[in-house]
């Protein structure tokens, strides 16, 4: 978790987001239980072994029904009570199994599964890492433009106070006056909402990051570094292998085959080789019941073979049959997405680099244009509405500049992301 008043990069809250954010720490505990399902499924190879016991007597014993052993010819039958009241039974048993499909299904399914798991979180990992960074430039455009609008202050601060020097010297009238003030007015407004807009660029960043609120952080970055790092080959073309939306459903898709030979070996009977250790205790008194045991053991195999089921098999059959098909139509329907978002990120990222550089040169020729007008109105050529046109001028092609950079280097995440290109590191 970040300290107070600590400055982090943006590989800082991106690692600190690996850690803390809480999406991904889901997406991880849900990993940790698909690994643990997959080994509960095969554990059933392993021998299963148990322990039965029951206690109970019989209020009235049952009554079996035998031939008069004296006159066998008769016909005649003789009603005989059975067993002794009081009963008790332990049952030690092994079963081994042999044959099942169902632990065949999940020896197919086990390693996808877990490749799925794995995949799922590196997407969750790649959406928080580029939704950090683009919250992590949108705060910085917040924090730019406070820093411009400070500084637009300062300076009409000081041409407030020379205009009133002037207008009480008596050499102008109170029109530059007023105007400096209603333009110190705006902007002190401006400021205020930029620094509210900067809260609240904040409190998504923090929450992506997954820091507390009442954390007190700073923004550490080199503009000039971030400048450098925004150029990317927009000849470069998509790979789909790179997406690992890709991957994913290429591991939903062997799952699902592993499904379909599941339903076609249903006919497949359940084989188990198994041992049981019986004693047996009965006694007519209560009180006597464990003096006497009476054990018993044996050990085979045990076999359950499906002969009719309804035609059950053939639509199990047919519907994972249609499920492949479905995730094999999705692929392609994938592959068309995968194309659109590229398509998509790369002209918005060379529209925004378009734009990024006319509006550098709109800067430059602003800041220009301003230094000038700013000397001549000092030596009396130009009037003060001109200053103020001017400064104007300039402070938005400042804003749009740092409006053009930082939405540029959105854009760039999102043509990476569309590559397959953003980089994740290890937890």
């Amino acid at each position: 978790m970040a300290q107070e008043n600590q400055k982090l990069t943006l590989d800082d809250l991106i690692q600190i987001a690996y850690q803390n954010q809480p999406v991904l720490r889901m997406t991880m505990i849900e990993r940790e239980i698909i690994d643990n399902n997959v080994k509960s499924s095969l554990s059933g190879w392993l021998p299963q072994a148990g322990l039965e016991a029951d206690y109970f007597r019989y209020f009235e014993q049952p009554v079996a029904i035998f031939p008069d052993f004296n006159n066998p010819g008769s016909g005649n039958v003789q009603e005989v009570r059975t067993g002794v009241p009081f009963n008790s039974n332990l049952n030690f048993f092994v079963n081994q199994s042999i044959v099942n499909n169902d632990l065949f299904r999940a020896k197919g399914q086990a390693n996808y599964l877990r490749a799925s798991a794995e995949q799922n979180l590196e997407l969750v990992k790649i959406e928080l890492n580029v939704n950090t960074s683009k919250a992590f430039f949108e705060a910085l455009l917040s924090q730019e433009e406070i820093r411009i609008r400070e500084e637009d202050i300062q300076r009409q601060e000081r041409q407030l106070k020379d205009a009133r020097s002037l207008y009480e010297a008596g050499i102008t009238d109170n029109i530059d006056y007023k105007r400096a003030r209603i333009a110190l007015q705006n902007s002190r407004s401006a400021l205020f909402q930029a620094r509210e807009q900067y809260q609240v660029s904040m409190a998504r960043l923090k929450e992506l990051a997954g820091i507390s609120g009442a954390a007190q952080i700073e923004l550490d970055y080199e503009l000039n570094e971030l400048i450098e790092q925004v150029q990317l080959d927009t000849l470069e073309g998509v790979d789909y292998g790179k997406r690992y939306e890709s991957r994913y459903l290429m591991s939903q898709k062997s799952i699902q085959e592993a499904e379909l030979a599941f339903s076609r070996r249903t006919f497949l009977p359940n084989i188990d080789a198994f041992f049981n250790y019986n004693i047996i205790y009965q006694t007519l008194d209560g009180s006597q019941l464990f003096n006497t045991a009476f054990p018993n053991s044996l050990a085979g195999f045990r076999m359950a073979f499906p002969i009719f089921q309804g035609g059950r098999r053939n639509y199990e059959i047919r519907a994972a049959d249609l499920q492949l098909k479905q995730l094999e139509v999705a692929q392609e329907e994938l592959q068309l997405q995968i194309n659109r978002e590229h398509q998509e990120a790369l002209s918005a990222y060379k529209a925004y680099l378009y734009e990024w550089k006319i509006q550098e040169e709109i800067k430059d020729t602003a800041e220009e244009i301003y230094n000038t007008i700013s000397l001549q109105y000092e030596e009396g050529v130009k009037n003060f509405l001109e200053v103020i046109q001017a400064e104007t001028d300039l402070r938005t092609s400042r804003i749009n500049y740092i409006n053009a950079l930082f939405r540029l280097m959105a854009s760039k995440m999102d043509l990476l992301k569309a590559r397959g290109e953003v980089q994740t590191e290890e937890l």
